[in-house]
């Protein structure tokens, strides 16, 4: 497959969502949530968005600790990441002031299985004293779990819900192929797999297996010969 991004509709909503926080006024909280079912394009969104705004991106960890967090942001801005929390959370609030750098954290569901949420209040700090824009992804029950720390829902002022795949998302996808795939496999993947990671997966999978036959065009009975879908799971 060709490497090019395709710009899904999940991922046109996420950016339109992080613009609207980059244009609200200087006091208004500048949370945002993306939640939604596994393998929807969240991650190649978050990347291609990480690069665009020179964001800073972090992947949530269940054992993160405030030092940890604070350390992982330091090197990310390329600031000193000795000393006390203390220390490294004043450098970090007074970065993030001064660049007005955006904030991505994947994974929170990890942050909100944590026993303690020092974490999650410590987030919270830093976006009240640097206003800066800040975006939690995670999977569709994230809403509702964060809706259980009001206070920190309460700053949440874009909600971003990724949807199934739509059509013309897979059959951006099925152009980037070596070969023509045909309209009945685009529908058929619509309709069994509205899902990006998957039909990824059969979309190699179906390349390997026409490049060893000669194939330049794939229907859908040529797909189910191919064996390309046999490992997937609805």
């Amino acid at each position: 497959m060709k490497e090019e991004f395709v710009k899904t509709t999940n991922y046109i909503k996420l950016f339109e969502g992080i613009q609207f926080l980059k244009k609200l006024p200087t006091t208004a909280p500048k949370m945002g949530l993306g939640f939604g079912k596994f393998g929807l394009g969240k991650t190649f969104s978050l990347e291609k968005i990480t690069a665009e705004e020179n964001a800073i991106f972090l992947r949530g960890v269940q054992t993160w600790t405030k030092s940890s967090v604070l350390t992982e942001i330091c090197e990310e801005i390329g600031l000193d990441t000795s000393g006390t929390s203390s220390t490294k959370y004043r450098r970090v609030t007074e970065a993030l002031f001064a660049e007005n750098r955006i904030i991505i954290i994947d994974e929170i569901d990890a942050v909100l299985r944590s026993s303690k949420h020092e974490v999650l209040e410590m987030f919270r700090d830093i976006h009240d004293e640097t206003n800066c824009v800040m975006l939690f992804v995670g999977m569709e029950e994230a809403d509702a779990k964060l809706r259980k720390h009001k206070h920190f829902y309460s700053r949440i002022v874009k909600f971003v819900k990724f949807e199934p795949i739509k059509k013309n998302d897979i059959q951006a996808f099925c152009e980037l192929c070596e070969i023509k795939i045909k309209p009945d496999l685009v529908d058929f993947f619509v309709d069994k797999y509205p899902n990006l990671r998957q039909v990824k997966v059969m979309l190699i999978n179906l390349e390997e297996y026409c490049e060893v036959n000669g194939i330049e065009e794939c229907d859908l009975k040529t797909f189910k010969e191919s064996g390309a879908g046999n490992d997937i799971k609805r």
